[in-house]
């Protein structure tokens, strides 16, 4: 599963869900039934249970005497309305809403597995997976949320080339600008200034948050200004390519980093020496899952391999 899934996947079970409509009366009685330790207990699962029972199941979970979900006062139908309507919307808009009520007072632990019984081929259940086409659509909906967040910080400033785009990072918080075919094949190696890594074929650069970013990428055929003003972490090293290439590499599909749009090639002169300069500030905000880090790369002709911190948090 893609990284930025797998993180909407876990956060699902937090959204929000105020708003749910009375549907039609179930036969079932709150708050429990003499059929509930099948789940509750016996942890009966999705492909063990009939299909007419799994809104039973679902109700049974939500309602476990050991650790109820929803108010008591909530009917089945109201519940199942709040469990259909976690099925039908976006993974990332259900967690942005919830993150940004601050709305605490519902217990969601083991909401998971009661979802299991009403969203097959959406929730990830331990018998069943997500279908295929449910993953692309969630895909695409995050990283099109993702980039929307994402503005160039120099807008000003034009260069030859120039993008920008949401970008997942690996394990760590980090990201490559590379110019091997296949960036992701090579260990990190080097000596790290500041944010960046020297590699064989480009660089590494770390987050500040180990999380996502924005990226901006910016190619000249001369220094830039040094600004310093706004930007927390400021480093810029020497590097060759031998391929002529130097690229933010975007996600494959199903892949777990890369960006989520494309981004131009930064050796506008193709194979030869060129200067990596790298800007990075971010703020924490844990109301929302969409990047709150930015970073913007410059990169032009120079011979120098000097490395250079401008600015460290350290």
């Amino acid at each position: 599963m893609d990284r930025a899934i797998a993180a909407v996947a876990v956060l699902v079970l937090l959204a929000g869900l105020a708003g749910g409509q009375e549907g039609p009366r179930v036969p079932y009685r709150p708050p429990y039934d003499a059929s509930c330790p099948a789940w509750t207990e016996r942890e009966r699962g999705f492909g063990d249970t009939r299909a007419w029972h799994r809104e039973r199941a679902f109700l049974c979970l939500v309602r476990d005497a050991s650790g109820p979900m929803f108010p008591a006062a909530k009917s089945d139908a109201e519940l199942l309305a709040y469990g259909r309507r976690l099925c039908a919307l976006p993974y990332w808009r259900l967690i942005e809403d919830w993150l940004r009520s601050e709305d605490r007072t519902i217990n969601m632990r083991g909401l998971e597995s009661a979802l299991v019984f009403l969203c097959p081929g959406v929730v990830k259940g331990p018998d069943q997976e997500p279908s295929d086409e449910h993953m692309v659509k969630a895909n695409a909906e995050y990283f099109a949320a993702s980039n929307a967040v994402c503005r160039d910080p120099w807008p000003r400033t034009r260069a030859r080339r120039q993008g920008t785009a949401a970008v997942f990072t690996s394990e760590g918080g980090v990201y490559r600008i590379s110019g091997s075919e296949d960036p992701y094949a090579e260990p990190r190696t080097g000596r790290a200034h500041g944010l960046i890594t020297v590699e064989g074929t480009g660089v590494s650069v770390d987050t500040i948050l180990q999380g996502n970013v924005c990226v901006t990428v910016k190619a000249f055929n001369h220094a830039p200004a040094l600004r310093l003003k706004g930007w927390t972490e400021v480093a810029e090293v020497g590097v060759t390519s031998r391929t002529g290439r130097l690229v933010v590499p975007s996600a494959l599909p199903g892949g777990t980093e890369g960006a989520a749009r494309p981004l131009p090639d930064l050796a506008i002169e193709g194979p030869g020496r060129y200067r990596v300069r790298v800007y990075a500030r971010a703020k924490e905000n844990f109301r929302t899952i969409l990047p709150t880090e930015w970073h913007l790369v410059v990169v032009y002709p120079g011979r120098s391999g000097k490395a250079i911190v401008h600015r460290t948090r350290d």
